[in-house]
């Protein structure tokens, strides 16, 4: 099949003619591609044109991938953003505060606890204080009623002792003014005998009141030196 060119125009080239005659089942599509082809190798201005301009359809599609990358990137950057700040949050509220909320009350049950334990300590050592001091007065005052009892005892014993020497001494003094008056010639038996009455030698005779005040005023007085020193031993 040939291919009819018109006059004063450029032939088509070589290597068209030659599949125009040997495919003779080429597409319509293909016959197209091909003369495009070839219009574009015969005029080369429309080429540049078509390639300055695919070259700006490229440039623009790739600044829009670009864009949309860039787009995205920020998109994501502001999620992560969003997600630390809400994970921020949800750790400040989820975490740190029970944690804090946990370590305040940890602290004040110690802290009462301690309290706690120094108040027990402290009425320990009072109650231990006391309980001494109760003892000291106790071993005091029995040391007191025991000096006390045996200062009234130590009393009691002189003025018996006293009495008994006092009723031995007039007893001896009525049997020697008996004697005596016997001795004498000119004195009955019934006089001497009524003048000078025997006395009573035993530890409880009766004793004249004079004697017998005053032994019973140095035994109060001895009391009450007793008692005096008993209640300085207490103090």
């Amino acid at each position: 099949m040939n291919v009819n060119v018109a006059p004063g125009k450029p032939r088509a080239p070589r290597f068209a003619r030659k599949v125009r005659q040997n495919d003779h089942t080429a597409s319509a599509a293909d016959v197209s591609s091909l003369r495009l082809s070839a219009q574009r190798m015969r005029d080369p201005a429309p080429r540049f044109c078509a390639e300055a301009r695919r070259y700006m359809l490229t440039e623009q599609a790739r600044g829009f991938v670009v864009a949309s990358k860039i787009d995205a990137v920020l998109k994501l950057s502001v999620v992560a953003a969003l997600l630390l700040a809400s994970s921020g949050i949800a750790y400040y509220y989820a975490v740190y505060l029970p944690s804090r909320d946990a370590r305040l009350e940890l602290e004040r049950i110690l802290a009462e606890t301690q309290a706690y334990a120094q108040k027990r300590a402290e009425e320990q050592r009072l109650r231990a204080e006391h309980e001494q001091l109760q003892q000291r007065q106790a071993e005091a005052k029995a040391g007191a009623d025991a000096n006390y009892q045996t200062c009234l005892d130590r009393a009691s014993a002189t003025h018996d002792t006293s009495w008994a020497q006092a009723c031995k001494r007039l007893s001896d003094q009525a049997l020697e003014e008996h004697s005596d008056c016997l001795a004498k010639s000119k004195l009955s038996q019934v006089y001497c005998d009524a003048s000078y009455r025997t006395r009573d030698a035993s530890a409880h005779c009766t004793l004249p009141v004079g004697v017998a005040t005053e032994l019973d005023g140095n035994l109060t007085m001895a009391r009450n030196r007793c008692k005096q020193e008993r209640n300085a031993a207490l103090q």
